[in-house]
């Protein structure tokens, strides 16, 4: 990790490369949403580069952030859940929405 201030999904997209978890460094729910969303990235690239669009990781990350990434955050942890984690994890909710905020 090139600075500790990175979030893991910054530090997982910054390449489209695999990145193994490292418990010392991530979280594992941080960590499994990021390889989450960095997939959907990398089928939304394979996807227009069959519509005859040739885009870089980075281009493809920043589309798919603006045009989906809420959507899928909305549709990836219902509020039930939030609802249950709040009640057990109450203390690690602040670090899990600005996780979520990131774009």
């Amino acid at each position: 990790m090139k600075n500790k201030q990175n979030t893991v999904i910054e530090y997982l997209l910054q390449s489209e490369d695999y990145v193994p978890f490292d418990s010392n460094v991530h979280n594992r729910l941080h960590f499994n949403i990021s390889r989450l969303i960095k997939d959907e990235i990398r089928s939304h690239k394979w996807i227009e580069s069959g519509k005859g669009r040739d885009m870089n990781w980075e281009y493809a990350v920043a589309e798919w952030m603006d045009l989906h990434y809420d959507d899928f955050i909305i549709h990836l942890i219902p509020k039930s859940r939030i609802k249950k984690y709040l009640k057990k994890y109450s203390k690690d909710f602040l670090d899990f929405v600005k996780f979520l905020t990131i774009p």
